[in-house]
């Protein structure tokens, strides 16, 4: 963790009380031998050689798609979501300031029960954190790179004020992706980071990582026992994604995490900071697509602080931060 100057806030909140207005139409500028599309108010593509990473600022801060040429590697975005402003329609959104689920949206906090908001992104539970649930404000942008920022003063979802910070920076063989989440109020605030990339889920795709100890749920899918890895959720060596159902977390595990598509001739690495120690692998039955998630702490771990969850505290002015790379390869 470490701590910015005042000047970067008061930067994040000028961005804030600015308004860019972008034409609705197609447009396409190059720069340096790279391309950025601007495809409507909400959406903007970064490519650089056989790449193009897909942004969705306004629709939460999201990754709309990534894709290799005209092969989706990231699941295909649902445009018309996106235009709506559904963070629900790209392929992957940040988890700040707190990862998956906290049970009934009842966070206990300091001898506290705060009854967190909840809405149709929601459910049952309060979900995925904070962040995806508002526009963020485009700090700067060129050819490759991209500096999302997001603020927030407290609101019946999260009460705690953070500034969060999404920086993409892409080239020929994939992209980097720093987060940051920064502590703007008075008193220490429960803090986590992520990402939730979904992937296209091919009939020959296959996962190969290696994964530590996993979280046996409840039905409702609450942890309840840390156990060794069961053979029937062990993907080292890699295994075929399609006949599997999964819905688990992890702690620890073994980076790189590839993901192979061997009838496209493509595969894509995901490495991250120690900040990411656990790993979410989602596989839902009868959809096109799964999730490998590079998280900073287990579900609902704000709520359990007798476990080692990876949960952290945040200081006023503190930053919590990480970087997660992707890596494509032609086979």
């Amino acid at each position: 963790m470490d701590a910015h100057g005042p000047s970067l806030w008061a930067t994040l909140g000028a961005v804030n009380a600015r308004r860019t207005a972008r034409a609705a139409r197609p447009s396409r500028r190059a720069r340096g031998g790279a391309t950025l599309v601007v495809m409507t108010i909400r959406s903007l593509i970064l490519a650089a050689g056989a790449l193009e990473l897909e942004l969705a600022p306004a629709a939460g801060g999201i990754i709309a798609g990534f894709r290799h040429g005209d092969t989706d590697l990231m699941r295909a975005p649902d445009r018309a979501l996106i235009a709506a402003g559904n963070p629900r329609g790209g392929a992957s959104w940040p988890l700040v300031p707190y990862s998956n689920r906290i049970r009934d949206g009842i966070l206990s906090w300091r001898g506290q029960r705060i009854a967190l908001a909840r809405d149709s992104l929601s459910g049952d539970h309060a979900i995925h954190g904070n962040g995806w649930r508002h526009a963020w404000h485009v700090a700067a942008e060129d050819q490759r790179r991209a500096h999302l920022l997001h603020a927030h003063a407290g609101d019946p979802f999260w009460p705690f004020a953070y500034a969060a910070e999404q920086e993409f920076v892409l080239d020929e063989q994939g992209f980097d992706l720093t987060m940051r989440l920064t502590n703007t109020g008075d008193g220490d605030m429960p803090a986590g980071l992520g990402h939730h990339p979904y992937f296209r889920r091919s009939a020959d795709a296959r996962l190969d990582v290696g994964l530590g100890r996993m979280w046996q749920t409840d039905a409702t899918l609450f942890p309840q026992a840390l156990v060794d890895l069961p053979a029937d959720v062990d993907f080292t060596g890699g295994r075929a994604v399609d006949p599997l159902r999964l819905d688990a977390v992890f702690v620890g595990w073994r980076r790189p995490a590839r993901i192979d598509w061997p009838s496209d001739g493509l595969a894509l690495d995901i490495s991250a900071d120690p900040v990411f120690d656990r790993l979410v692998v989602f596989i839902p039955p009868g959809q096109p697509f799964f999730a490998v998630e590079p998280v900073s702490h287990d579900t609902d771990g704000f709520n359990h602080p007798e476990r080692d969850s990876g949960a952290r505290i945040l200081a006023p002015g503190a930053t919590l931060s990480g970087t997660m790379r992707f890596t494509v390869h032609r086979r």
